[in-house]
């Protein structure tokens, strides 16, 4: 995230992620195909890092559950050390392309910006198993770099952690989440504002079908048994 660009537009890393959490949380607040009450609810943020969205979305009104889980035991052991709210979420090592939890454990299973990282003969596998810890009748919800977006495409050219970062087309999501049976599946592009921008903020929501957004997030819901 160290991108001089990032600093004329937005600020720190956090105030974009807080973006993404905004739009979840109102996701979930509308969400009726949940069977749980919000504070009963089960997310698992699938790739969670050193655990900032997991950080905001305590902060930020979700009542329910958080849990996390990641490649890097160093990013995890970061996440532990960063978590000053409350009690730390559950939070695993990801191993021989396994999360260590069972099946149909959460409602809510959230990717955000993971895939870019995945080789691309490896995503199905992601797919897969996020798809498998999502409860009958939860949702999943991936956020991603719009490759349709140049401004996107040059800070993700221009900063090191996305060095050998492969973006993927919403229509790779979609195909990924339908081929394991999920349904329900819409995309919607989002951050067409920077977070400093907050007096255009109102905007977004209008704008969503306009795949211009810096990114964008594909949500599916997963069909009872």
């Amino acid at each position: 995230m160290e991108n001089p660009l990032r600093r004329c537009v937005g600020g720190d890393a956090e105030s974009f992620i807080k973006l993404k959490v905004d739009w979840l949380l109102r996701r979930l607040q509308g969400t009726s195909s949940l069977s749980h009450a919000s504070a009963n609810m089960r997310l698992l943020d699938y790739g969670c890092g050193a655990g900032t969205m997991l950080s905001l979305l305590g902060r930020h009104g979700f009542s329910g559950t958080l849990a996390g889980c990641d490649v890097s035991q160093e990013m995890l052991a970061e996440a532990r050390r960063r978590w000053s709210s409350g009690s730390c979420p559950d939070l695993r090592l990801i191993e021989h392309e396994r999360a260590p939890f069972d099946a149909g454990q959460f409602d809510v299973v959230v990717l955000s910006s993971v895939l870019h990282h995945v080789p691309v003969p490896g995503r199905n596998a992601v797919y897969a198993d996020a798809t498998r810890v999502l409860a009958p009748g939860g949702r999943i919800c991936i956020f991603e770099h719009n490759p349709y977006n140049p401004l996107t495409c040059w800070v993700v050219r221009h900063t090191p952690i996305d060095k050998n970062a492969v973006l993927l087309k919403p229509c790779e999501v979609r195909t990924g989440l339908r081929d394991l049976g999920l349904s329900r599946l819409q995309t919607r592009y989002i951050m067409f504002f920077p977070p400093r921008w907050e007096l255009f903020r109102p905007l977004d929501a209008a704008l969503c079908w306009l795949p211009c957004g810096a990114q964008y997030v594909v949500s599916a819901r997963k069909g009872a048994r």
